[in-house]
């Protein structure tokens, strides 16, 4: 147990004196309450000091489990833990005239609080039915991508179908929250909130601590779309995805990245999905740190320079970058990134960046200087697209 030092330097502390450390067999520590069971019968004293002779007050029988602290009188010995498999005790003692009644028993608390069940052995209580089986269709669908071989065989198991209504197509979503330790987003919270933007019941399955996957019927989200073709449906889905982002962060302290896949089947794709969504915000974070939406068709090239060894991708950057600082420089990065979004349009590029057109054909003719290739033309912004996305996956290593 991780914690036994530091409990042991507290208590120290609070007493004023060094416990010594002793690791003796069950047979041992049993057979010392059963000694003392008996003694206690007999006589309400020990010694000549007439120090009282007392277990700890949970003791109800010479094996009980309960016993934390033996007081013979010249000595107090504290039980810490039990090691069945090996048949050991492992306890701590001191003199018993620097250990009052008081202390004795607060110690036995710090002890006993430091080494109850962690809360993941607990048994869970459910407010309700859908709270269980939506927890428990979290916890297969966990299982299951982490086990990349089963994605594409497995299907979601009857008793999740019918409740959770997967035989319909829906629209998958996943949130991710960095919310500091005070301000945690609560499953119930979030559930009120999406239901009120949606305006339906949501189907909201926790993956993680603060790791989310929902779903809404298609109609509600692309219903904007001016016809039902995949490009309508993203650019409805962005839009929706920006909305409900917003609404998101607005209600909640932290920042919260989101992915969101096209229409599908739960009840057949539900793992897959699951996954590249996963997928997607793990690139979008590691590629567009600014950006917090992170949709799996727009990160294509990024999914391909992830995929690249470092060993290749090092090349690519000392070959074709020529070794250049130039991309530690944010401005220049922010100048590219922007370029590339816009079609590397100079006019929009420089609207967006709120600098005169003159001062981007600038920084343009700068970065030409700098690695030799001019990205006003095709193939050389195509290199310098793939040299800025490979520098920044491998910066993070």
């Amino acid at each position: 147990m991780k914690f036994i030092p530091d409990l042991k330097q507290q208590i120290e502390v609070i007493i004023g004196t060094t416990l010594d450390e002793y690791e003796i067999t069950i047979e041992e520590w049993t057979q010392s309450v059963t000694n003392l069971v008996g003694l206690h019968e007999n006589s309400e004293t020990y010694g000549d000091k007439g120090e009282s002779l007392e277990l700890s007050e949970q003791t109800t029988s010479p094996s009980s489990s309960d016993v934390i602290s033996l007081n013979t009188g010249e000595r107090i010995f504290f039980k810490v833990r039990m090691n069945e498999k090996e048949e050991t005790v492992v306890c701590w003692g001191c003199a018993a005239r620097s250990i009052t009644v008081e202390r004795r028993r607060f110690i036995e608390l710090l002890i006993r609080s430091n080494t109850e069940l962690p809360d993941e052995t607990q048994p869970v209580v459910y407010e309700n039915d859908r709270e269980q089986y939506l927890t428990e269709l979290g916890l297969w669908l966990r299982e299951q991508i982490e086990e990349p071989t089963k994605q594409e065989s497995e299907t979601v198991p009857d008793r999740f179908v019918v409740p959770a209504d997967l035989n319909t197509e829906k629209i998958l979503f996943l949130l991710q929250g960095d919310t500091p330790d005070a301000h945690r987003l609560r499953s119930k919270e979030l559930n009120k909130l999406l239901e009120s933007y949606f305006g339906e019941e949501i189907v909201l399955i926790p993956l993680g601590e603060q790791e989310w996957v929902f779903m809404g019927d298609k109609e509600i989200v692309t219903e904007e779309a001016e016809e039902d073709t995949p490009d309508a449906q993203k650019d409805s889905l962005n839009a929706f995805c920006l909305g409900l982002h917003e609404l998101v962060a607005s209600e909640w302290a932290g920042v919260f990245h989101l992915s969101a896949s096209l229409p599908c089947i739960p009840a057949e794709q539900l793992v897959s999905v699951t996954a590249l969504l996963k997928e997607s915000v793990q690139l979008g974070r590691a590629f567009h740190v600014t950006q917090h939406i992170h949709l799996p068709w727009d990160l294509h090239l990024e999914r391909l320079v992830a995929s690249i060894p470092d060993e290749q991708r090092i090349r690519f950057i000392q070959e074709t970058g020529k070794d250049t600082v130039i991309l530690n420089d944010s401005e220049t990065l922010a100048t590219l990134e922007t370029f590339f979004s816009l079609d590397c349009n100079v006019s929009e590029t420089a609207k967006r960046l709120f600098i005169h057109r003159n001062t981007l054909v600038y920084r343009l003719d700068k970065i030409k200087q700098e690695i030799g290739y001019d990205v006003r033309h095709f193939e050389s912004a195509v290199l310098v697209q793939f040299l800025l996305l490979m520098y920044k996956v491998t910066k993070k290593h």
